[in-house]
């Protein structure tokens, strides 16, 4: 592979999951390992604007990313100072917010996307190419691990309470009643039933490693996947086909997952084997009772899921991947 050069555009704003930081720890072990791939940074709400032309300057990119959205109004310095090179626009909450930052489309060359179902909207209504590139994990952040009781648990969810989800978790509230579940995130004192579950509930954020080890305690670990347009911001309701970071998250803590499903999931794991998903509440319902009560079965499943993600869904893996995606679309334009 010929060497490239990346310009990397990060607000440097910390999300819950670390995906800034996990994607430029990945880039960086990758500029060691390739020799012919090197990697410049910039975060706009920390470096001053001049930094960024003297870093093009030194630097000399021949492609530029801007991940998420923060970083927007640096197109037009960037088109300034380095004149001619393709800048993209990374989006790694697709299609939820479509409505968000699809105005911002026409700035950039080229668009990579977490979801493969909006590659054909960028693709076709927004005439620009598209690449698919799916969250992963990072390893060192979530990992098997013993804990204390206090991260025990029969049934646990972790993440924030999403319109689609509450109604669900209403509806499961007889069969959480019977067992020790947790329910950890942002906003499930709306849940209908609240005061009959509040028990087992944490209104509150927590770090990955807390998050790790909540997943390493439960026998199941459910990952409800949001609704493609729980928030009114995907009016051209572009599906939600790709398994979200949790998917990831959760395997390479070695735990057992029952996922709502995903279109693409059985492209990341051999279903039945290596992951199990459900349809609907009552396939989900009798599904965490039959888990439960079948140990061995939850460990090779979990088991199975633990290897593939260490293999194929980290975020250095990923990296990988986007740089072969990077370079190929260099070659195509010149």
């Amino acid at each position: 592979m010929v060497g490239m050069r990346l310009l990397f555009i990060y607000s440097g704003i910390q999300t819950l999951s670390h995906l800034g930081e996990n994607v430029v720890g990945a880039f960086k072990m990758l500029e060691k390992e390739m020799g012919n791939f090197h990697i410049q940074t910039h975060f706009p709400t920390t470096d001053p604007l001049a930094n960024l032309a003297e870093k093009i300057k030194s630097f000399r990119p021949q492609i530029a990313l801007v991940f998420c959205k923060d970083a927007h109004p640096m197109t037009r310095y960037i088109r300034n100072w380095a004149p001619g090179i393709p800048i993209g626009l990374w989006v790694v909450n697709d299609p939820y917010h479509l409505t968000d930052y699809e105005w911002m489309v026409p700035s950039y060359d080229f668009m990579l996307t977490q979801d493969s179902g909006c590659v054909p909207y960028y693709r076709n209504v927004k005439k620009r190419p598209a690449f698919h590139v799916p969250l992963a994990v990072n390893p060192v952040l979530y990992r098997p691990m013993n804990v204390s009781p206090t991260y025990q648990s029969d049934i646990c969810f972790v993440g924030s309470a999403w319109p689609g989800r509450l109604p669900f978790f209403d509806r499961l509230r007889v069969l959480l009643m019977k067992k020790k579940f947790l329910i950890i995130g942002e906003g499930w004192e709306k849940l209908k039933y609240y005061h009959q579950l509040k028990r087992g509930i944490r209104t509150n954020k927590i770090p990955p490693d807390e998050v790790s080890r909540y997943y390493n305690g439960a026998k199941i670990v459910l990952n409800i996947h949001r609704t493609s347009d729980d928030l009114g911001r995907n009016p051209r309701k572009v599906p939600a086909l790709t398994p979200n970071n949790r998917t990831f998250d959760i395997a390479a803590c070695g735990a057992f997952q029952l996922a709502s499903k995903r279109y693409d999931l059985g492209r990341y794991y051999q279903l039945g084997k290596e992951m199990v998903d459900y349809s609907d509440i009552t396939d989900l319902k009798r599904k965490m009772i039959y888990y439960l009560n079948h140990e061995q079965q939850r460990k090779k499943i979990a088991e199975g899921a633990y290897q593939r993600t260490l293999q194929e869904h980290s975020y250095h893996v990923r990296m990988r991947r986007l740089v072969g995606i990077l370079h190929g679309y260099l070659r195509r334009r010149n």
